[in-house]
């Protein structure tokens, strides 16, 4: 009975490892969308689209790794710059829709591809813990390039886009505003959300072991991708922006966000729309760009 007991437990051991290891792959190094395939999802036939030029293309270095995105140069050249940063497994062609908003202020913009994402390097993503270092180097390379004063440009982030904004802002006040859509909280609380949309609820009692293991193989920390520790120190305008019927990050993510937020130039809109995930720009595109502008008027000095 005592070898059976030794050999089940074994069983069981090398089971829930196995299984949080696989578990941990797809929630570090998830299959890469590439620029075509996100730009034929999308249905995107050209740049133009979205009022815009052909971006120049650019490469810039975080340390050992190579990211690569567009730099929209604006004709207007106003001293203001807006970085986009696109969701979880698309590319920079998920953000441009968002981009007319400032491309009409007069403000250059740049795109990238978060690591491990579109034509970007990267083995592993990890929920921001490091994308806001590249955010970082992504703010000063486009500064150098557009000669646009970190102080001036702001940040643009959808979904994990804009979980990665609000952790590069705490802290720091070299920059001019987030703007967030539909983030999330934490990086726990919307794995495990998504392995129960995914699967079942059953699968919760392996997420310990899986994003432990995550964080030995990427060598972070899970409980320190966290927007809503973030929030409690950043100081700058922050405007959230959250669909109440979005089915993959629940609207209470943001307003948890909006309580823990430290800054007094901070305003939640909750659109009730009857918008998807990230999508409230899509129903209501003129009232989207009036929230985004009566928040750029109140709260920072970019042009009109």
């Amino acid at each position: 009975m005592k070898k059976i007991l030794s050999i089940s437990i074994i069983f069981l051991t090398c089971f829930m490892l196995g299984a949080g290891y696989y578990f941990s792959s797809s929630i570090l190094s998830f299959p890469i969308t590439s620029l075509d395939e996100d730009k034929a999802k999308l249905k995107i036939t050209s740049i133009s689209e979205f009022g815009l030029p052909e971006p120049e293309s650019v490469r810039f270095q975080n340390g050992s790794l190579r990211l690569r995105g567009w730099y929209f140069k604006n004709p207007k050249k106003k001293k203001c710059g807006v970085v986009l940063l696109h969701g979880h497994t698309r590319t920079r062609y998920g953000i441009l829709k968002y981009a007319p908003i400032f491309w009409k202020r007069g403000c250059s913009l740049f795109a990238y591809d978060a690591r491990h994402h579109g034509e970007s390097a990267g083995e592993y993503g990890t929920y921001g813990f490091y994308e806001k270092h590249d955010l970082e180097r992504a703010i000063e390379f486009f500064s150098e390039i557009s000669s646009v004063p970190e102080e001036q440009i702001g940040l643009f982030g959808a979904s994990f886009g804009a979980a990665t904004a609000l952790q590069y802002a705490e802290g720091r006040s070299d920059y001019a505003f987030v703007i967030a859509d539909s983030p999330f909280m934490d990086m726990r609380s919307i794995v495990e959300k998504r392995a129960v949309d995914l699967y079942s609820p059953v699968v919760l009692f392996l997420s310990p072991i899986a994003l432990s293991i995550a964080e030995v193989r990427a060598d972070f920390l899970v409980d320190e991708v966290s927007p809503k520790k973030a929030a409690k120190y950043i100081s700058q305008p922050v405007l959230l922006i959250h669909s109440k019927t979005d089915e993959i990050t629940p609207v209470s993510h943001s307003e948890e966000i909006f309580q823990n937020l430290k800054t007094n130039r901070k305003q939640l809109f909750v659109t009730d729309w009857g918008a998807a995930h990230c999508k409230s720009i899509d129903v209501r595109y003129d009232e989207y760009e009036s929230m985004v502008n009566s928040f750029l008027k109140e709260n920072t000095t970019f042009p009109k």
